[in-house]
């Protein structure tokens, strides 16, 4: 088959047929599976278009692909990129640019027949965002149908498939995908196929007649033909499309469990697949009693990708097991346990084990517990008899000196107890079973892994000796960023506190038992004026540079090319900017020639290059050639490693050359190494990054590397590798791992404990792999310039001196300067360092005991019992007004890798904040004290408010609530719901609008109405929103579709009522667009506060009109009295509410933001206490002042900023305000005009945004906001904001005073020049009161002008500074 043809079908094709069972003497019958249609045209996107090109073609020169209407519009480009293959050469990237939308493409198929069809794609969201995929298809009557399944998208590719019926022959049908995704978001889409489902039965070969003498059909290795139906126990083929075992996720973030089709021919039935988009793992069991005495035995069939796990079977402390593959999507492969032998009535527990990668999926059927035969566990018993022999000649090659006595003393005693065992069978195993003889295994590998090395040093940490390691293991560390580092400042010092030099600090790395550097090298990493790309900035200099430092201190090097100007990885393998033009003769001969160059000019200045890395983790392809299959590519890997091969001749000297790639767990080793094989790449090392939150199991790295060596003889490594000691940062530039990103479902504590015994099992996985040579650890000096604390009252100036440390120095991992090169990745997100907590040092630059680990592995260490992690005690819900009690314990981690609970000292005080009479969340701190150490714990307690809705979580149907509208009802199956069976669901296929509604009778006070709200399909001008009506007045709160289980939390808050007895109607209603899908749930109608009595005003003398020839006055709202009798905001009560809701929310990750709306239209002055209670979350606070205008400030723009600064800002906004001229106001013209004031007028010193709706009748016209400088007497332009449907504007504000939005048909053409870091130094001023009205501190005033000599001395006219 062509390769492009090969791709086509890559989605149906079944590598394992489905063993039908012995159905004749000749053996049992199998399905094959017949080569499927693709009905897509260019369904491999840009694959057929490309040919032979290294380049992709033109997407739109032969359109197959077309858009619906001008959805495309929220796009930058649509393009086929060779960075969006999943497959073949290229594949499909759309670029949101512009806008939030969704992009609905298409092609309209020539003619279908009637039946069901199969549409399968893949698609990954390369930017991170939030977005989702549905199929999306025509009607009989030529409407559009959106499919209710949705695909999240995630970073790597995800598979979507679905479905549709026809139910007659149609003609120019139209199939397509509705991709909805955020703002900045890139898409790549490839390998999509539209199918028609094929019968489920399968032709069967009839047994030949007597007098034939037919070649048996060969039947598949490790194919389970299922025992007679008397000798089935247990079995599960999942066609009533339920499971009802008892599952356990290992995060809140629960994966995806559901019946499924196995869609292939291999297996069509249904199936039961599991789905997460984080990694986490899930087990699954299920009991059933063994009827009669015997041996016993699972089977099954998997299939699936980026999952590793076992299916087992336990009988009390007795466990067999067997690994099952995800082999890829529909690829089904049978697996079958050893048997266990049981007396009648003993139960057994079958148990499914996954570690689940992100995006990660398992398909799983026909599970059998069967009873098996004689012969079988005769043969089984023969096998155990030789693993227990084979066990026992292994151990008695150990030697005694090595281990202390008293472990040594239990291993004489479990080999002669072993010894004694077979001795006495004699090679007859009838008088023996098959769970004996795994007992006596069991009981000498306890043995031998309880063996102590005689050696052991006491230390700070606790490290099992690994053994067989051989004097020449590689014990390395990557230490590419150190020289920008140190030029940036960066002290290192010795485990005695003294400063180190470059010499010091590389004899440091050798006297702890590190024996081998690697270092990056980028060909080109500066743009044309040499400012450099960051991440180390690794030239060949620095390489030289650091390299002799390393022999110098007796280590030997590796050097790393990545063959490009920064960084290549997975994501990216972009050619250096001076080989981007060339042919691949011109580059293979560039590539060779700068290898031999660099390698001789290393060479020549002294440092000992022991290997060479041909590219890095290039699974995706090298120096801008794509695709391991790409003839181009290998070419490439054949000139590195010919280059090293000829420099070793010349010089004499064995240098390895290495290859390197990443992800085992997709499990394609064996694919790159046949690849590199075919094309006669000539290398010695394979070399894999393991990163254990990204790349699955050590088993599976050890089984992907063992391949490798088994099939090809190459030595294998890991060459990168890491683990946290925190979720804290320290630089001020978000880390990989942190909390909520990377850190859940983890087999290792993130302390220094957790980071010694990954790097410790992972050393030894590599120890036991057939030909495994080292482990090199990445970036262990990688540490702040400066360390940074948010809520230091310094914060701010030190992230400022490490951003120009990352920018001048390049010390972080990209600076500015890189995005001429990588603007997609580096041009964005450039910063400091994302692995500050993964180093083997502290932050202040002092060695962590985990340097030693190269030297502890050989010897082993311990320490005396510390605790390693203190979990937080399980949180605390009660009624309103009910008591509560503090669990006396805790669960905590030891420093030995054991757990256990301690006693917990809670804290008095916060024990006492806890009002168990008010609603809220409560923080209630306490400590556990070992061996003389303190370690933090905490337990959250809610005390729900009474939830005064009949039925809100929908679990009694539709009782209560009342229903109209279309595509609207209450559904009971649990799918949809946030939790419980019950939830109001919606759907349409065509546009549509619904009303659902409940009258409660209420006292006296004020309440919040609110619920949650996920799904999709929706268009810009959808609206969904929950309401409260009161007196004919209504509060609205709107909604957002954010995709399937994403919640957001519409709420509408200050419901005053004024009177007992007053009837409410609270609501949620939606105007929907066609094919919207998704639910509500979890309504809730809370009491938060009493009344506040309306204060009772005196009115105040009205001014005496100025004559009408007067000159017509200019006066600031800041010099006015702008108050009126208004509610009064109860700031306490709106911090409790906002510290309960942060931490409900706190319990779904996947609600993505909250906005709380706070009805003040009168002053309105934050607290501290209210502004820290946001800080740092995804809460935004929009604080409505009346007339449709209001302010807002996000928790994640408070980050860094000192509250103190922040808490006397007055954001009382005058709605009716007219204190700009009519002259002035009316130069500008406009359509509609709106003038409004913010009566604090100095610098904000964070972002407050100011909403205000111009009218629905102005959607799609321009509001544009001018801020009146009564200074320079003029109108200055702010910027502009295209007015949504619903009339809403909204614009950034750098400063209060006197404003004016206009509304005009075209965006003007003005130039935005308002800054409020420019003043001018009045008469009377002095930089106190210029601090404290621009809400900072007189310090960092002086910081921001450090042209002020004397604080004492400043002139009128002056420019000071206030950015």
């Amino acid at each position: 088959m062509k390769k492009r043809d090969w791709k086509r079908s890559l989605a149906f094709l079944c590598a394992t047929a489905l063993i039908a069972g012995n159905l004749s003497e000749f053996g049992p019958l199998t399905r094959v599976k017949a080569e499927e249609t693709n009905l897509f045209t260019d369904g491999d996107m840009g694959d057929d278009e490309m040919g032979d090109s290294t380049d992709a073609a033109n997407f739109w020169a032969n359109q197959n692909w077309y858009f619906e209407g001008d959805t495309w519009n929220c796009t930058s480009q649509v393009k086929y990129s060779i960075w969006a293959k999943q497959a073949g050469n290229c594949g499909l990237e759309l670029d949101f640019n512009k806008a939030d939308g969704t992009v609905c493409m298409y092609q309209e198929i020539g003619s279908l027949e009637a039946g069901s069809y199969t549409v399968t794609g893949y698609i990954k969201d390369g930017s991170g965002s939030d977005g989702t995929i549905a199929l999306y298809h025509a009607t009989k009557d030529g409407s559009w149908n959106v499919s209710e399944k949705s695909t999240q998208l995630t970073a790597e590719y995800v598979m979507f498939t679905d479905e549709f019926t026809v139910a007659e022959a149609v003609s120019n049908y139209k199939v397509g995908f509705q991709i909805t995704s955020k703002k900045d978001a890139w898409i790549y889409i490839d390998t999509l196929t539209l199918t028609k489902k094929t019968s489920d039965s399968a032709e069967e070969t009839p047994a030949p007649e007597a007098t034939e003498s037919p070649e048996p059909t060969a039947t598949p290795e490790a194919s389970v033909t299922p025992a007679p139906e008397n000798n089935i126990l247990y079995s599960e083929d999942f066609e009533d499309k339920k499971f009802d075992w008892t599952e356990n996720w290992s995060t809140e973030t629960k994966g995806k469990s559901e019946s499924a089709t196995g869609e292939c021919d291999a297996n069509s039935s249904k199936v039961w697949n599991y789905y997460s988009t984080i990694a986490q793992n899930m087990t699954a069991t299920t009991t059933v009693t063994a009827s009669d005495a015997g041996n016993y035995k699972a089977s099954f069939l998997t299939a699936g990708e980026n999952v590793t796990g076992t299916i087992s079977l336990t009988a009390g402390d007795r466990k067999v097991s067997a690994d099952l593959t995800a082999g890829g999507w529909d690829v089904y492969t049978p697996a079958e346990t050893d048997a266990l032998t049981v007396e009648a009535g003993t139960k057994l527990t079958i148990t499914i084990s996954l570690d689940i990668a992100a995006g990660g999926y398992l398909k799983i059927d026909d599970i059998l517990v069967t009873k098996a035969s004689d012969a079988e566990i005769q043969a089984e018993k023969t096998a155990k008899a030789e693993e227990l022999q084979s066990l026992i000649t292994e151990y008695k090659a150990l030697k005694e000196t090595d281990y202390t006595a008293d472990s040594w003393k239990d291993l004489k005693e479990a080999l002669t107890e072993g010894e004694n065992f077979l001795q006495a069978l004699n090679g007859d195993y009838t008088s023996t079973t098959v769970t004996e003889i795994e007992e006596k295994i069991t009981n000498l590998k306890k043995a031998k892994d309880e063996l102590k090395s005689a050696t052991v040093e006491q230390a700070g940490i606790n490290v099992e000796k690994v053994n067989g390691l051989t004097s020449d293991f590689i014990g390395g560390v990557d230490i590419s960023s150190y020289r920008t580092l140190k030029d940036s400042g960066v002290k290192y010092y010795d485990f005695e506190g003294n400063e180190l030099d470059d010499a010091g600090f590389f004899k440091l790395l050798k006297d702890s038992g590190i024996n081998y550097v690697r270092i990056r090298v980028w060909n080109n990493p500066y743009d044309a004026s040499g400012n450099g790309y960051g991440g180390g900035n690794n030239d060949l200099q620095k390489a030289v540079d650091m390299g002799k430092l390393a022999t110098d201190a007796g280590m030997r090097v590796m050097i790393d090319f990545h063959y490009s100007d920064f960084w290549a990885d997975p994501a990216k393998q972009k050619a250096p900017k001076a080989w981007a033009d060339m042919t691949i003769a011109e580059k293979t001969a560039a590539v060779k020639d700068y290898t031999m160059n660099s390698l001789n000019t290393l060479l020549d200045a002294g440092v000992d290059v022991g290997m060479v890395q041909v590219g890095n983790e290039t699974n995706n392809g090298i120096a801008g050639e794509n695709g391991l299959e790409n003839a181009n590519t290998t070419a490439i890997f054949r000139a590195g490693c010919e280059a090293i091969q000829q420099v070793e001749q010349e010089r004499s000297r064995v240098i390895k050359a290495v290859v390197h790639f990443a992800n085992p767990e997709k499990q394609n080793y064996m694919t790159y190494a046949d690849e590199l094989a075919k094309t006669g790449v000539e290398y010695d090392v394979f070399a894999s990054s393991y990163y254990p939150y990204w790349h699955g199991t050590l088993d599976n790295l050890k089984n992907q590397l063992n391949a490798i060596t088994e099939n090809y003889g190459k030595e294998v490594m890991v060459a990168e590798t890491s683990w946290a000691t925190g979720l804290e940062d320290s630089d001020g530039h978000a880390n990989t791992v942190r909390e909520g990103n990377n850190d859940a479902g983890m087999d290792y504590d993130f302390s220094i404990y957790g980071q010694a015994k990954e790097l410790r099992e992972v050393i030894n996985t590599v120890a036991e792999m057939n030909k495994g040579i080292g482990v090199f650890y990445w970036e262990p000096a990688w540490i702040p310039v400066k360390v940074y604390d948010p809520e230091a009252e310094d914060a701010e100036q030190t992230l400022a001196t490490n951003k120009a440390a990352w920018e001048k120095y390049g010390s972080g991992w990209a600076a500015s300067y890189a995005k001429e090169y990588d603007a997609e990745d580096a041009g964005k997100w450039y910063g400091g360092s994302a692995i500050d907590n993964q180093a083997l040092f502290d932050a202040s630059g002092h060695p962590l005991e985990t340097l030693k680990i190269f030297s502890y592995v050989k010897t082993g260490a311990e320490t005396a019992k510390k605790i390693s992690t203190v979990k937080n005690a399980d949180a605390i819900e009660i009624e309103l007004g009910s008591s509560f009690a503090l669990p006396e314990t805790v669960k905590v981690t030891y420093s030995d890798y054991t757990s256990g609970a301690e006693n917990v000292t809670w804290n008095a005080q916060d024990v006492a904040t806890v009002n168990t009479k008010a609603a809220g969340k409560y923080t209630v701190n306490g400590t556990v004290s070992l061996e003389g150490e303190t370690y933090q714990t905490k337990c959250v307690i809610t005390v729900n408010p009474q939830n005064l809705l009949i039925n809100p979580r929908f679990e009694d149907g539709d009782n209560a609530w009342t229903l109209s509208g279309t595509g609207i009802k209450v559904l009971m199956d649990g799918k949809d719901s946030k939790d419980g069976n019950g939830y109001l669901h919606f759907y349409n296929d065509s546009d549509f609008t619904y009303d659902v509604t409940q009258t409660i009778t209420l006292d006296a006070g004020i309440y919040q109405f609110g619920g949650y709200l996920q799904g999709g399909g929706n268009l810009a001008a959808d609206s969904y929103e929950v309401y409260a009506s009161v007196d004919g007045k209504t509060q609205t709160a709107e909604g957002e579709l954010n995709g399937w289980k994403n919640w957001s939390n519409p709420e509408v808050q200050n419901i005053e009522i004024t009177k007992d007895g007053t009837k409410v109607t609270v609501g949620i209603r939606a105007t929907a667009s066609a094919g919207a899908w998704g639910s509500w749930d979890d309504m809730y109608l809370n009491k938060t506060g009493e009344v506040t009595p309306v204060p009772v005003v005196t009115p105040q003398p009205t001014a005496t009109p100025a004559p009408a020839t007067a000159p017509e006055t200019e006066s600031s709202s800041a010099d006015k009295d702008t108050s009126a009798p208004v509610q009064t905001v109860d700031w306490n009560t709106v911090t409790s509410n906002v510290q309960a809701k942060i931490a409900e929310v706190t319990q779904y990750p996947n609600i993505n933001s909250v906005n709380m709306n706070i009805v003040c239209s009168g002053e309105t002055r934050l607290s501290a206490a209210v502004l820290g209670s946001i800080k740092g979350s995804d809460m935004t606070l929009a604080l409505h002042s009346g007339n449709g205008v209001a302010v807002s400030i996000s928790g994640q723009d408070l980050k860094g900023t000192a509250l103190n600064a922040l808490q006397n800002i007055d954001l009382t906004v005058d709605s009716n305000a007219q204190n700009i001229p009519a002259a002035m106001a009316a130069s500008k013209k406009a359509e509609a005009t709106k003038q409004l004031s913010v009566k604090d007028t100095g610098a904000f010193p964070v972002a407050v945004n100011i909403h205000v709706n111009v009218g629905a009748e102005n959607s799609g016209k321009y509001a544009n906001l001018y801020r009146y400088n009564a200074e320079k007497k003029q109108l200055e332009y702010c910027g502009s904001f295209p007015v949504t449907r619903n009339g809403q504007s909204m614009f950034a504000l750098k400063q209060g005073g006197d404003y004016m939005v206009t509304v005009t048909a075209a965006q003007p053409k003005e130039t935005v020049y308002f800054s409020s870091g420019d003043y001018a130094v009045k008469a009377g001023d002095t930089l106190s009161a210029i601090a404290k009205r621009n809400h900072m501190s007189l310090a960092e005033l002086k910081a921001k002008n450090p042209q002020i000599k004397d604080l004492h001395k400043i002139c009128v006219g002056q420019k000071l500074n206030l950015n």
